[in-house]
């Protein structure tokens, strides 16, 4: 159990002077149970509250719930803050102390409606993990041989990296997908939403290296030497295995060669809205998140070399 966690528990401990609510609390539990929340969830928001009231009980000594209102919710976040909870834990508070005056005004036991108009904090946008072009390319030149997992695995890694696709995307494609003399690609997103990319050169040659070796010829382009569609957790390993080869010690899932993939067009001068395209993304603000990682590059370039930096 975290430091925080220990604190908070002790904050939820004991009950709001004048009035405990405890009857009011009680009947939130139910309602959560009528709504099949999972236990977890039900322990959390309880937790969250009691916190609430106590911070309450604290700073403002309030007769009666109804006499609780946004300024109120807004102040304790901004302590919660202070205390340097992380963004999930501050976004589950605002969600469960909402839900719990949502109930009671459903029961008319709140008249004022003001807190529910306290926004919910967004989530922290993490940056992508990705590999560097160099990194990218000892990745690549690290899968050797001549045996068919050799150029499958090669294919598959070549493939990921030169189109952006998803894992999804990839274990779906089907040889019908691809066009061999253009060079362009068939790919099914989310949602059923199909998009053609170009896949280059590269990717291409690599894939029929694979495709004149295997043994099976099915629909899938990728499959286990056995024959079988190859799975997500199949990918998975082969990523694993070849960063080891590449000595390249990362925690790195196969999504992050897709976050390569749009970080190092954009170095590279693309437009995002390509960018976008490219990788089916349906709003503009989700491929904005790649230019955050090329100018955290960028700026890290411009101080190593610029000699008034």
């Amino acid at each position: 159990m975290s430091v925080l966690l220990q604190m908070d528990s002790v904050r939820a401990n004991g009950d709001v002077n004048g009035k405990n609510f405890h009857q009011e609390i009680e009947g939130f539990r139910k309602y959560l149970k009528v709504l099949n929340r999972a236990d977890k969830t039900v322990q959390w928001y309880i937790h969250d509250i009691l916190l609430f009231l106590r911070h309450l009980d604290n700073h403002y000594d309030p007769r009666n719930l109804n006499s609780i209102g946004k300024q109120e919710l807004r102040d304790f976040l901004a302590m919660e803050l202070a205390r340097g909870i992380s963004r999930k834990s501050l976004m589950r508070r605002v969600s469960g102390i909402k839900m719990f005056f949502r109930y009671l005004i459903e029961e008319g036991l709140v008249q004022d409606t003001s807190i529910l108009t306290v926004d919910t904090p967004r989530a922290e946008k993490r940056l992508p993990k990705t590999l560097s072009q160099e990194q990218i390319k000892s990745l690549l030149t690290g899968i050797k041989g001549e045996r068919p997992i050799d150029k499958r695995n090669l294919a598959i890694l070549s493939f990921l990296y030169g189109t952006g696709a998803r894992v999804s995307e990839l274990v779906a494609l089907n040889i019908t997908d691809v066009d061999f003399n253009t060079g362009l690609v068939r790919l099914r997103g989310k949602g059923g939403r199909d998009r053609i990319v170009p896949a280059g050169t590269f990717v291409i040659e690599r894939l029929k290296q694979w495709l004149d070796v295997r043994h099976d010829i099915g629909d899938a382009v990728f499959t286990s030497m056995n024959g079988r569609r190859i799975s997500d957790r199949h990918i998975r390993n082969i990523l694993r295995a070849a960063l080891g080869r590449a000595a390249l010690q990362l925690p790195l899932s196969p999504h992050g060669i897709r976050h390569s993939f749009a970080t190092h067009m954009l170095e590279n001068g693309a437009d995002i809205r390509t960018v976008q395209e490219l990788l089916g993304h349906m709003s503009l603000s989700t491929t904005q998140i790649y230019t955050h990682v090329a100018t955290e590059k960028l700026v890290r370039s411009y101080q190593q070399y610029h000699p008034h930096a």
